[in-house]
Parts: structure tokens; sequence; C-alpha cells
């Protein structure tokens, strides 16, 4: 699956930069970024190309010659959702099943989705509109039972005729949901051998593939997603990865998938819906790799960028995984997908004021018009204006100098918002500064605490362009006494795309009691090795040989008669009766460990209920490179200037402004300080203290802890 050559890379797409990373062989990392195109991300990804090229003094013909992996973190799939942008699509369901979408199993397809305060508001919430309306939705006389029995057969003919009926409508793209498929997928093939007689260019998604678990109404809406993007998607990865291709690439482009794995071209089609909201995964991932590193484990992962701040927990060294996820209000999805919780709070987000009180997003300025103090035609205040008007960001020095700010476009446009509320314009900074901080320790808090977690037993890792900037504020205000900021923070998240493993996931419902031991057995043993024959088909297919693929087995199970299953890691097959008094213990104590002593139930039958099997081809990953050299503790670079900066604890405070480039492993720098990089400010307001790692990483403590 890699091809000889030097380098391995991972881009990532963002709403307002595209973020580049190179890895070569001896560990050496060099990244840039460039501005996001939305109009067509693949001129992001040239120009993310073409800078980091001219780093290492080649052209990009010949980087991508000498490149041995490509992965690439991509938005299209989630814009074309967010944006209602996908496909035509076209729906088929068992007879008498066809309000499946507007029903949406209750409130989970109205509210579902939604932030609370919204979704409490039930009487003044109006449902989505389906994403495939009803006059595009036909259903078919077949049944098949909750065994896999065939108690309707399926008419051909009738399928022929729905199809028609949809093909005449102008679909181009069609979503196959029967009962009990995933027991027995035979009439969701039947429809697709129709469907490629009749149209053979038309994409078909057939839910006994996309998603083959329990659940109709989500198991539907999956099967609708992917049919729904996944022309979008393909079109573009296929077009990027023949440019990339034409102009020197020698191994399958792959793409980031929200589990933490990427998959290859040929697999997009299919996997669509899986590369939803997957961006921001790359983060998690490039940070188990460096907790693993640096011997932290448990770490609360911050990514702020230009429109979001998401937020994802590693706890003993791993990542929460969600078996349904809503990626849009009343849109769930079942595909294994990396927890991570985001509000509209980055760099652009817009400050506005209802005349009473001054108020930040969720709406986002975004790459184009961008801040007003870019310059290119935005007026409304943001996160990044203030943060100029503050003194943390100097307007000469932004992305190292390639872009000048406009103070005075952001005095502007701040004075607008404030004047209304009789703050002058540093007030205004100030006040966006403290409620964007505030927002993002809520919503740190919300995501440790509500799980049972400590964040004061947490490292927390902060990348993102913009977080550094923010992070030893909010990380005081939830008591985290250690902030660690990657070498990398800029563009962590195409890091993790670089490091990603390849990964095909594979899930199969069968549920059933574990007593009788046998039946249990012979069940779980038979879904297990139908789960490995397709694995192997796959690869056999992406010509990924068996011996480069490790396979990881996993098991949801619940107490019979439950809603919710837990997942446990299961290692041991073929299963035997013995085993299944381990399965029970296993599930025991990680269902008390999520719901609290006492909560198990020792006298109640359990049920496996889904069977899971990834196939994970490990990627290289070179050892990062560490500096040979340390200074000694006491050492302290010289600061290049001096820049006041104003906030409402300190007022107007000198800050010594240190250049990142002349600080070396072991150095400390005491604050009031900043620390400018082309790619991100980072801001040690007074009382803190930085000191960078062999690796270049910067640890932020309070000075008391130091």
């Amino acid at each position: 699956m890699s091809a000889p050559g030097r380098y391995v890379l991972g881009v990532d797409t963002g709403g307002t930069f595209t973020d580049i990373v190179c890895l070569d062989e001896q560990g050496a990392v060099v990244f840039d970024k460039a501005f996001s195109t939305p109009d067509d991300p693949a001129e992001g990804v040239l120009a993310a190309l073409d800078r980091l090229a001219a780093q290492l003094g080649l052209t990009r013909q010949a980087l991508l010659r000498q490149t041995r992996r490509f992965a690439h973190g991509t938005t299209v799939s989630t814009n074309a959702l967010i944006q209602r942008r996908g496909a035509r699509v076209g729906l088929l369901l068992t007879h008498g099943f066809e309000d499946t979408l507007v029903i949406g199993r209750g409130p989970m397809g109205r509210t579902g989705g939604l932030p609370p305060e919204r979704a409490m508001d039930f009487l003044r919430t109006d449902p989505p509109a389906p994403l495939v309306p009803r006059d595009r939705v036909r259903g078919l006389h077949e049944r098949v039972t909750r065994d896999g029995a065939v108690l309707v057969p399926l008419d051909p003919a009738e399928v022929e005729r729905a199809l028609g009926e949809l093909l005449a409508q102008g679909i181009d793209s069609l979503a196959v949901c029967l009962l009990w498929s995933f027991r027995n997928p035979a009439h969701e093939r039947l429809v697709r051998a129709v469907a490629q007689r009749l149209a053979p260019e038309l994409p078909v998604s057939l839910s006994c593939e996309v998603s083959p678990v329990l659940g109709e109404f989500e198991r539907a809406m999956t099967t609708v997603v992917n049919a729904y993007v996944g022309p979008t998607t393909t079109h573009y990865i296929q077009r990027l990865a023949a440019t990339l291709e034409a102009e020197g690439l020698r191994t399958p482009l792959q793409v980031m998938k929200a589990s933490g794995g990427t998959c290859l071209p040929a697999r997009v089609g299919e996997e669509a819906v899986a590369l939803i909201n997957s961006g921001p995964v790359g983060g998690l991932v490039a940070a188990q790799q460096l907790g693993a590193l640096l011997g932290r484990h448990n770490l609360i992962t911050t990514d702020m960028g230009g429109t979001s701040f998401d937020v994802g927990i590693i706890y003993r060294g791993e990542y929460e995984v969600e078996r349904v996820a809503f990626i849009d209000q009343g849109v769930p999805i079942q595909v294994p997908a990396a927890r991570i919780v985001a509000i509209g709070a980055g760099g652009g987000s817009i400050a506005w004021t209802d005349g009473r009180r001054l108020l930040l997003g969720p709406h986002s300025a975004g790459a184009r018009p961008g801040p007003a103090c870019y310059g290119l035609g935005g007026t409304e205040p943001t996160v990044t204006d203030a943060l100029v008007v503050l003194g943390i960001l100097d307007p000469a020095y932004f992305l190292g100098g390639r872009r000048r700010l406009d103070r005075a476009r952001a005095e502007e446009a701040l004075a607008r918002v404030g004047a209304p509320l009789g703050l002058s314009v540093e007030e205004t900074a100030a006040g966006v500064y403290e409620i964007v901080n505030a927002r993002m320790a809520d919503l740190v808090r919300k995501v440790t605490v509500e799980r049972g977690l400590d964040p004061r037993q947490f490292t927390l890792v902060s990348y993102g362009g913009a977080g550094p900037a923010h992070c030893a504020h909010f990380a005081a205000a939830l008591g985290v006494d250690e902030v660690l900021i990657p070498f990398t923070s800029a563009v962590f998240s195409a890091l993790g795309c670089a490091l990603a493993d390849v990964l095909l996931s594979y899930a199969r419902s069968e549920p059933v009691v574990l007593a009788p031991a046998a039946t249990a057995v012979e069940r779980a043993n038979r879904a297990f090795a139908d789960l490995e024959r397709q694995a192997r088909a796959d690869l056999a297919r992406l010509g990924i040989a068996p011996e480069q693929v490790s396979l990881v087995r996993r098991l949801d199970v619940r107490y019979e008669g439950q809603m919710n299953e837990v997942t446990i890691a299961w290692d041991r097959v073929p299963l035997a009766p013995d085993d299944l008094e381990a399965v029970r213990q296993r599930f025991e104590a990680l269902y008390e460990a999520r719901f609290g002593a006492g909560t198990t139930r020792p006298g109640m039958p359990v049920e496996l209920i889904t069977f899971r099997l990834e196939a994970v081809q490990r990627s290289s990953k070179p050892s990062p490179q560490a500096w040979a050299e340390a200074s000694p503790p006491s050492a302290t670079p010289l600061p290049r200037t001096t820049r006041t900066v104003y906030t409402r604890r300190d007022g107007r405070l000198p800050h010594a402004v240190y250049a990142f480039a002349d600080l070396r492993p072991g150095m400390g720098v005491p604050g009031p300080a900043i620390i400018e990089r082309a790619d991100t400010t980072v801001y040690v307001p007074a009382g803190h203290q930085v000191r960078m790692d062999v690796y270049r990483h910067l640890h932020l403590r309070p000075a008391s802890s130091v």
C-alpha cells in the first residue's frame, strides 16, 4: 500500500486553512498551510503542497514522486450534508414503512443532535426536512423475518417498476433499506442487480453493507446519508487522486474517516458516510501518539481553528468511539466515530449584540471574507479581531508576515458592537476574549464531568492555529495543571492523518443470549467467521496482503431487555463455552465503570447484540526526531521585543515577545510573555511559565507548580 519514497504526507482541509505535514524517514517534521478554497477544496490542497515543496527545495511534482504515503482529511462529505448540496436520492423501503424517515423513531428524528436547550423546547422546535422527500420514496412488497427467513419473496418486476418511476424523477443516487436485510441480504442485492441492469452508472447504497446492524430508523438514515454525500465525495476524491497521480504520486490516496482510520479511493463510495466529521479526528489520533511518547495517558484534546472548537477525551490511552452519532438535527448515523464535541467558537466567530449584551457566534466569518482585519471585505468583528486589538497578535507577523492584518478595520468593527453597550474598543475586545474562553472552558467541563472524569487529573493538549492564544486561560478555569502545546499544534489534525492506519470496519447484528452456551458459541463463531471472510475479500480487492493486516474483534453486549449496549474488546476466537463467563465479567466490569458501582445485575441474562471486526493495516510511523542537546533548566532566550497587551484583569501590561525559533529544549519562558511562530501565537499570562521539551513541544503550567 506504500510506494518507495522518503516522505509521508498528511493534509487536512479546514474551514479557513488547509494544513499539510510532512514526515521523513528520520522523523523530521516539516509543515505549512494555505488558505482553504471552499468552491474547490483541491485547489487548497495543491497550494499547500506547493508551499511545503518550496520549504524542501522541491517542486510539487518532485515531492509527490518521493512520497510513499499520502493521507487526506476532507470536509467535502460534511459540507455536502450541512449545506444540503448532496445527490438527488431515491429510496426503496419495505412496503408499509415508507414514512420511516418522517416518523424518525419519535423524538430522535425531531430533536436528536440539537443542543439541550433547543431539544427541550419541543413545541417550538420544527422537525427537519427529510433528506429524501416522500415523492422519491417507494415501498416494495417483500418481507424477511428477524431470523432471516424469507416470508414474502421480492418480485423483480416490482423493483423494475419502482426504480423506473424514480429514474423518471431524475434521481442520481439510490438508497435501499429493507427490513431485517442484515440477517438476509438477498432482497437488497436483488434490487442492486436490477438497478445495475437499468442504470449501470447509478450509485447504489445498500443498508446490508453500509449499516448491517439493528435500528430501523438509524440504519435507513445512515444508508440515505451515504447515498446523499457519496457521489459528491467520490467525484472529489477521484479527481484529486487522478491529479496527484498525474503529477507523480505512486501510492493510493488515503482518506481520513471519523473512526480514526483511513480508507482507500476504491471504498470511498461505500464509506462516504464514514468520512463525515472526520477532520477533527486527526487531532485525536495525533494526541494519542503524542501521549504514548510522553507518558501522558489521560488527555483532553482541544482544537481551536477558524470556525469551531472541538474537544475529545483520551482516557487510559484510548479515545471513545460512538456507535451512533448525530451529524445534524434528526440525522443519526450508525458508523464508528471517535467522540468529539464541538461548538462554534473559533478565530472567525462573530461578535454581536442584541443591544443589551455582548454575544459571540455561533456563526463565523470563515476563510472568505474572514475577520475584518483580513481586509478581504469582512466587516463583522471576530475573535481574531479582538486578539489584534488586545495586542496578543502582531498584525505584521500573521502567518509569518505572509498576510498583514489591519488593526484599524478590527477596531472599527469592534466599535460598532461595543458602542451601543457603552464599551470602548479595548473593553469590547477584552469581553470577546473572555466570552470565548469561558465558552471553551464550559464545553471541556461538560465533556469531562458528564462522564465522571475530573479535568484536573488530565493534561490538556491545545492545538489548532488559534488554540495556543487562549489555552492558558480556559485551562486555568478548569484547574488543569499542565497544558501541552505540540510542535505541530497549528497543523495537528494533518499530522494525525499522516499517522493514521488504514482501517476497514465491519459489523453485523446477531442477537443471541449467552445461554444456552452451545447455541451462543455456535452463532457467535459463525458471525465472526462471516465478517472475516468479508474482510479478506475486500483486502484482496484492494491489493492488501493478509499478513499486512491485524484483525481486531469487539462485541456489543447488554442485559436482556435493555436498549443500549456496551462494547467490549474480544481477542479469543473461536469462542468456547468456557469463554462466555469471561465475556460476562468483562461486560459487567465496563458496565460498572461507566454507570457506577452497584449498577450491575449478576442474575440478569446477558445477550450479544452486534459482532464487530476491524482489519487494520498499520501505517509507517517514523519515530519523532529529538534534539541531541538540551539547555540547562535556568536558560531563557532573549526576547525580540516587548508588546503591551490589554486584559481586564491586568489592564495594559508589557509582555516580552519571543521568537519560537530562539527557544531550545530545556529553556523556560516566564509570563507575561508571547511566543510567536509563523503559524500560531502562544500567550503566556502573568503567573504562568512555558518550558520546551526535547521534541520542541511546549509545556505550559502555572508558575506555582513548576
